[in-house]
């Protein structure tokens, strides 16, 4: 802003609004979006067998992409988690599943070798990545993988035979 005084122009720079950086609006989309737990279930359902095959998936329609937006200055953030993969930790060992596996099929299955009681969590993991659109700064990023898990309790026993 000029003005003129005395034959002489003064000039004042006033600073501009603080502006909210993309990475900032972001995060802020991050922080907006929910990545649900897993609902795990096993069968056999909360007690298997020494030997025995044991069933594991996660609720299908759980496995979807999840979306939020955020828009702050002029600038808008789209975030979209995708599900990739499953680790159960099954207590004795980790396993890896590409899907969210499949009631009562081979999709993903763990075999126990020991007696035991075990806490069994079911952690999926997901891609998330985002874009901006407006007055960005950044067009687009990355976060992840995050994880979102639950546990559930699985009481493994063993079944003895005898042949006479």
């Amino acid at each position: 802003m000029c003005a003129p005084t005395g034959g002489a122009d003064h000039c004042i720079t006033l600073p501009e609004a603080p502006r909210t950086s993309t990475a900032d609006v972001a995060q802020m989309a991050m922080d907006a979006i929910v990545l649900p737990a897993p609902r795990p279930h096993t069968s056999p359902r909360g007690r298997t067998w020494v030997g025995l095959l044991t069933f594991l998936w996660i609720d299908r329609n759980a496995w979807r992409p999840r979306h939020a937006s955020v828009a702050v200055d002029g600038q808008t953030v789209s975030i979209t988690g995708r599900p990739t993969h499953v680790v159960w930790d099954m207590g004795e060992a980790s396993i890896t599943c590409q899907g969210p596996g499949v009631p009562h099929k081979d999709t993903c299955s763990y075999t126990y070798r020991r007696v035991a009681s075990h806490q069994v969590s079911a952690t999926v993991y997901y891609a998330v990545s985002w874009t901006c659109v407006g007055a960005c700064d950044t067009p687009g990023g990355t976060f992840g993988p995050l994880p979102a898990t639950t546990n559930l309790r699985l009481v493994i026993g063993e079944i003895q035979t005898s042949t006479r």
